[in-house]
């Protein structure tokens, strides 16, 4: 059965992953650090694969390969890796370097790739349950003089909520064919609420939807930490109403 421990910053979450068993040397040490969260890091054991989770790329087994053949997984596991990496999820996953691949850690790509995805998956879970917990209360929305929009939002870096403020520079103008009040952005800038690391916006992409009526924002950013930086992507609307209020 296949059983792999990962290692996470518990503060800007870089995980580490082969493909196979760890040995009983580590085994104890990430179990040791399962015990409670710690200052530098927190363990995390996923479970072996099920049936389900094998799918139809073959068996979770530690295989023997031929060096070419290690290459090419290699490469496969490299592209995986890259592709959820994209996403910009606030984490950093990482494939150890290949001499350092035991026999075991050997699996075929699709076996590697479902790892990578359940893992990926329990990390999505607590980032929800987590932004879930905040109260949409906390988020105030004030609009200065200038006509810019500010309101409040939320990152999840592993076991870190950031409170994260976004400013919305808009243009409104009453609509004779909707009879009421549309808006256009101008620009988006964002900036860390509290002391607890930084945050830089490195880029945004806004869309209109509801009839014109809602701005959909995905924003783009680094978050860093004693001395370590993750990319970040979250997603933020804005809304008008019939009389240009911007909420």
């Amino acid at each position: 059965m296949l059983r792999k421990y990962l290692y996470v910053g518990i503060l800007l979450g870089t995980i580490v992953l082969a493909g196979g068993s760890v040995n009983e040397e580590t085994e104890g040490l990430v179990k040791e650090e399962m015990k409670g969260v710690l200052t530098d890091g927190q363990a995390i054991e996923v479970d072996p694969l099920s049936d389900t989770d094998k799918g139809e790329g073959g068996s979770v087994a530690s295989l023997e390969l031929t060096q070419k053949e290690k290459e090419d997984y290699y490469k496969q596991y490299i592209e995986i890796v890259e592709q959820v990496m994209q996403k910009k999820m606030g984490i950093n996953i990482k494939v150890p370097p290949m001499e350092q691949f035991q026999s075991k850690d050997w699996i075929e790509p699709k076996a590697y790739e479902t790892m990578v995805q359940n893992m990926v998956d329990r990390y999505l879970t607590v980032e929800r349950e987590t932004l879930n917990a905040v109260s949409p209360t906390t988020n105030k929305v004030v609009t200065n003089l200038n006509g810019e929009t500010t309101t409040t939002a939320y990152i999840y870096i592993p076991d870190i909520t950031c409170e994260i403020e976004v400013t919305g520079k808009f243009e409104t103008q009453y609509n004779a064919y909707h009879d009421r009040q549309l808006f256009k952005l101008e620009n988006i800038s964002t900036q860390a609420a509290s002391s607890v690391g930084t945050w830089e916006q490195t880029s945004y992409e806004a869309s209109l939807i509801d009839g014109g009526l809602t701005y959909s924002i995905r924003i783009e950013g680094i978050y860093s930490l004693n001395g370590l930086s993750l990319e970040k992507a979250f997603t933020i609307e804005f809304h008008c109403n019939e009389f240009g209020k911007i909420y």
